[in-house]
């Protein structure tokens, strides 16, 4: 396989027939399998391919996604999008029309897309790719941003690149958890464009941005919010010592430190942990499970430090904006298992429903909130807030994703975390 894709006479350009043949039928295919679970053998068998013809062009299944995501880019984003407008209402209006036609294209092309983001942080091909459409939006967003500033219609703060990369960030993550049908909040692409757009502001002018504080309900007051409850925990071996499973969690959160989950193996824990596999196999099956576990007690905390904003008291917008901040403050003893959890939650099961049952209790959390601070008076009229909430608590994930991946413009996560505690507190108080 290796020597036809190297023998490969030309690069391909996405016009020949078996090209066509080949995206059509991975297209197809992604309806019902995962880019992981897909092999260059289905591909060439729907597509009705030699696999001789098929290496001619290809050299992997991660190659057609590439060039699949090169051309429905090109094809849905012409010279008329908004990096191309002059800035001022024209460029917000070529914004606009570029955010319906993305959610178009999500619609039609969804498994494709959900494919990319998927593995974009596991296959660098597929993340470079992706990504050249994500710097033009960051780059367009980020120098209306420096427009409106200059104008003193927006206020100064985080670096526009920052700013505008986490809302793009926040575009992303709503409409794949829209295409998945992962959030009843949010049940497809084009449900999260009020939220979007009151995010959008809130991103870019801050206070400034024109708001109408919600009117207060007659007897309403700010009320307890129930605090989130904590996952069932993995069944594992009964008995054992609690030393010595400590020991296993601590070698594999050091490992994970330093390598991803597909690098880490059982060999690499037990060399860590100076334990015998026996010994191992007596706590978890696999080390996945051992993972999983770890994640389980990093999700109960940052759970746990979000539920401290239904006590602090929300007539202080200061408050709040301490309780998010601190919050945000992840601990640097948990950032190997946070970013494998953030990078693989999409392609793992088991660690997917934990990971979605973590940000459905704080997204339940901040939606009554909302409801609650809106009923009282403190907080801003808005889009409903389960959708709100919702594409908030997304917008932070993928955003901290990104920054534990390095991704241009998110690298200073502390910076990344004061503007998001910032921007949530902006665009549900305006303030």
């Amino acid at each position: 396989m290796e020597s036809l894709a190297r023998q490969r006479p030309r690069p391909h350009d996405g016009g020949a027939a078996a090209e066509l043949a080949v995206f059509a039928a991975t297209e197809e295919l992604l309806q019902t399998t995962s880019l992981h679970d897909l092999t260059v053998a289905q591909i060439i068998k729907q597509a009705g391919l030699s696999r001789a013809n098929f290496y001619h062009y290809f050299g992997s299944k991660f190659d057609v996604a590439v060039a699949m995501v090169s051309r429905l880019l090109a094809d849905t984003y012409t010279a008329e999008g908004p990096w191309n407008s002059e800035l001022g209402r024209s460029r917000q209006r070529a914004l606009d029309d570029n955010l319906e036609r993305t959610i178009g294209m999500w619609s039609a092309h969804g498994p494709l897309i959900c494919a990319v983001v998927e593995n974009m942080h596991s296959n660098p091909a597929l993340g470079a790719a992706w990504n050249v459409m994500l710097q033009r939006f960051v780059s367009a967003i980020a120098e209306q941003i420096e427009h409106e500033r200059a104008a003193e219609r927006a206020p100064a703060g985080a670096p526009a690149e920052l700013v505008a990369t986490v809302l793009v960030c926040g575009y992303e993550r709503s409409f794949y958890i829209g295409q998945r049908g992962l959030d009843p909040r949010i049940p497809d692409p084009g449900a999260t464009v009020a939220a979007i757009t009151e995010l959008t502001l809130a991103g870019i002018f801050g206070a400034k941005r024109r708001t109408k504080r919600a009117r207060k309900r007659k007897n309403a007051s700010v009320s307890p919010i129930a605090a989130p409850t904590r996952a069932e925990p993995l069944v594992s071996a009964p008995g054992g010592d609690a030393d010595t499973r400590a020991a296993i969690l601590r070698a594999t959160s050091e490992l994970l430190g330093e390598m991803t989950l597909d690098q880490l193996s059982v060999a690499k824990i037990l060399d860590r942990s100076k334990l015998s596999r026996a010994t191992f196999y007596f706590y978890f099956g696999s080390k996945d499970e051992a993972f999983i576990d770890l994640f389980q007690s990093v999700a109960d905390r940052i759970m746990q430090g979000f539920a401290d904003i239904a006590d602090t008291d929300r007539a202080d917008p200061d408050s709040i904006r301490g309780v998010i901040h601190t919050w945000l403050e992840l601990d640097p003893s948990d950032l190997g298992v946070l970013r494998n959890a953030v990078h693989e939650w999409p392609r793992r099961p088991e660690l997917r429903q934990r990971y979605l049952d973590t940000v459905a209790t704080m997204t339940t959390t901040l939606e009554r909130v909302i409801n609650n601070d809106r009923a009282a008076g403190l907080a801003v009229d808005g889009p409903p807030a389960a959708e709100f909430a919702a594409v908030l608590l997304w917008t932070i994930e993928r955003s901290i994703a990104g920054s534990l991946a390095g991704e241009k413009h998110l690298q200073d996560i502390d910076a990344v975390a004061a503007f998001l505690g910032d921007l949530l507190v902006t665009a549900v108080y305006g303030v």
